[in-house]
């Protein structure tokens, strides 16, 4: 692995962990009551219906079927293990949530706008989303080299997805904007931990 990646996870790391030790602060608290305030200026029907559909095209089970899609191509291209990688990726990440959720026990907005069971912290939407699309945007390239060319329409997809299902969250008061940060801190570490792992297990033939 690079030194720059490692860099980069430990950052998003030790970033998280000094969050997840001040989100009770009256700075973050102010920081996320700034953004429900935001979220609530630009509210409308089209957009509340904008967010439920996010809500679920953001659900586990939505990855899992998408992952399953591409573990078929990634067969057909006979590139199974990069496939593979990336059920691999989000079923590790979901677990790696649940133990973070639990670990840091933070209620949810009490002005939710639906009923979301579980902890608050960190966003598991963001997480996930933040880890699928990093990985699926980084193995379209992979099994298809020819979509190198559009490497920055790509990247601007990913990214724009990743960010407005990460808003719906607090637009729809499940989740604090700090609450996002973590869950885009934690999948990023998460997706660059579980790349660099599958591409030195790659070059050292054992996939």
């Amino acid at each position: 692995m690079k030194k720059n990646n490692w860099i980069l996870i430990f950052t998003s790391i030790f970033l998280f962990v000094i969050l997840g030790l001040i989100y009770d602060s009256n700075m973050i608290r102010s920081l996320d009551n700034s953004a429900f305030k935001f979220f609530e200026f630009i509210r409308t029907d089209a957009l509340d219906s904008f967010c439920y559909f996010l809500r679920d095209f953001g659900s586990s089970k939505m990855y899992l079927t998408f992952a399953v899609i591409v573990l078929v191509y990634s067969i057909i291209r006979k590139r199974i293990w990069t496939g593979l990688s990336l059920i691999i990726t989000i079923l590790t990440a979901r677990v790696v949530v649940s133990f973070l959720k639990d670990l840091y026990e933070r209620p949810r907005p009490s002005s939710m706008y639906y009923v979301e069971s579980g902890f608050s912290f960190p966003s598991g939407h963001a997480v996930m989303a933040t880890s699928f699309f990093l990985t699926f945007g980084f193995i379209l390239i992979v099994i298809q080299p020819a979509m190198m060319k559009h490497k920055k329409m790509i990247q601007f997809i990913v990214l724009l997805m990743i960010f407005l299902i990460s808003m719906s969250r607090i637009y729809l008061h499940v989740h604090h904007f700090s609450d996002i940060i973590a869950g885009w801190l934690v999948g990023y570490a998460w997706y660059s931990i579980c790349k660099n792992v599958f591409i030195n297990l790659h070059e050292r033939k054992q996939l």
